[in-house]
């Protein structure tokens, strides 16, 4: 048995054994933040030698069974320095969050100590949101098309996105979907299947023209004088090229000029999550009874556009069940962008009040944005907002009503979400916490 290096306070009236460390420390603290400790420690300790309570330099020895030495090291760290959690850095991965939160999180829950709980559910709250007024405020930007590529080149360059990250801009665009697939190139995939039997598509969907493949398009050879004619403006430009350096080097001496100042692009608030992190976080959840961050972590699972990245085995990985909760979710997501969030691109609705009726519900705009996003190789997203008004083609009112169906088809999705992935309510997922 070793002593604690940090928690082997000589004043301390009570040593605790967890594993094979030795914490003295002060028992009237520890009654004084926990009515578990203060009854443990009125039971008398079993010895093998004559039955008496064991002492280590004249205090009582209690021995904590079933828990870790980095638990609850980290337990007592929070109760005896109050400003324990400020270590922790704002803009900390999720990686890092679990680390440091995750012993006191379940000894906090196993000893009862409620103000150690409550502010380690109120990190994990802080991303993984359980209302929908805290999910707008911590909101991803919109998505558009143009993200695919722009949001992989931004992150890669810092080394943000790994292999397994959730990200929904770094598959191809050749990516297919279990459900609904609206495709520009030619396709045999029917436009519904168990989704529409779920919640059904609106009848209005007007189908789109299919574009010839590029593949039976071959590019053209270049003929030889087009060919000669660009290595001369190559080596034009080269020249450009040289004489500017030349220039360069001549003004060197003379003063600069003020610059702008530059300005960062803008980042998310959090790092971006991996799926071995957020099975982590369920984990966690799940032993700790924290349901109420649950749904928006499924949600997060089961939007990937790879749900092998989930489905693959490793010693994070979810129960075979809980993986096939999270696909049938994911299912219910696909449905959800159909016929709630996105139900006003598939089935254009002019505004009562529109100037120009018929060329808003002749506009192609709506099912051409649907087209673009189902041809990203994103996942089903149907939290997301939608801020592409401009491209749908139709009058300022038409787009007031549709701004209005989108906002209520995400608030709807909200409320349903722990029941995509079989919790019930969100209600009753707070009265389980709480218990």
């Amino acid at each position: 048995m070793s002593r604690s290096a940090d928690f082997w306070l000589h004043d301390g009236s009570i040593i605790l054994s967890v594993e094979n460390t030795l914490f003295r420390v002060h028992q009237t603290i520890l009654v004084n933040h926990s009515q578990v400790f203060a009854d443990l420690f009125s039971l008398p300790q079993p010895n093998a030698a004559d039955g008496g309570d064991e002492t280590i330099e004249g205090c009582r020895v209690v021995v904590l069974a079933d828990d870790s030495a980095a638990d609850f090291e980290d337990l007592l760290g929070a109760i005896y320095h109050p400003s324990h959690f400020d270590d922790l850095p704002a803009d900390a991965d999720l990686d890092v969050l679990l680390e440091f939160i995750s012993g006191i999180l379940r000894l906090s829950t196993k000893y009862i100590i409620p103000a150690l709980r409550k502010r380690c559910i109120s990190l994990l709250s802080a991303r993984f949101p359980t209302t929908y007024e805290d999910y707008m405020a911590s909101s991803p930007r919109p998505y558009t098309p143009s993200m695919a590529k722009s949001a992989v080149e931004r992150f890669e360059d810092h080394g943000v996105v790994q292999d397994d990250t959730i990200a929904t801009m770094t598959t191809p665009a050749t990516a297919t979907y279990s459900t609904v697939t609206f495709s520009l190139a030619p396709t045999s995939t029917p436009p519904t299947t168990l989704a529409s039997s779920i919640y059904p598509v609106p009848s209005s969907s007007r189908p789109i023209n299919p574009i010839p493949n590029n593949a039976a398009h071959p590019s053209p050879t270049i003929p030889p004088t087009i060919r000669h004619s660009r290595s001369r403006r190559h080596s034009q430009r080269h020249d450009h090229h040289r004489n500017r350096e030349q220039d360069h080097e001549r003004s060197r001496d003379k003063p600069s000029k003020p610059t702008k100042p530059f300005k960062t692009p803008s980042i998310p608030s959090f790092p971006l999550p991996k799926s071995s992190s957020l099975m982590r976080t369920i984990t966690l959840a799940q032993s700790t009874n924290v349901p109420t961050i649950l749904p928006y972590l499924y949600y997060l699972l089961a939007r990937t556009s790879s749900p092998r990245r989930f489905l693959s085995h490793s010693p994070t990985s979810l129960s075979w069940h809980q993986k096939t909760l999270v696909l049938v979710g994911r299912t219910h997501l696909h449905a959800a962008e159909l016929s709630l969030s996105h139900a006003f691109l598939i089935a254009f609705e002019a505004s009562p009040n529109c100037v120009t009726p018929n060329a808003c519900r002749a506009s192609r705009g709506p099912m051409m944005e649907w087209a673009m996003l189902c041809t990203t190789g994103r996942g089903p997203e149907p939290l997301r907002p939608w801020e592409r008004w401009e491209r749908l083609g139709v009058c300022e009112r038409c787009v007031g009503h549709a701004k209005g169906k989108h906002e209520r088809g995400r608030r709807e999705v909200w409320e349903r979400l722990p029941g995509f992935f079989e919790m019930g309510s969100w209600s009753r997922l707070g009265k389980t916490q709480d218990a």
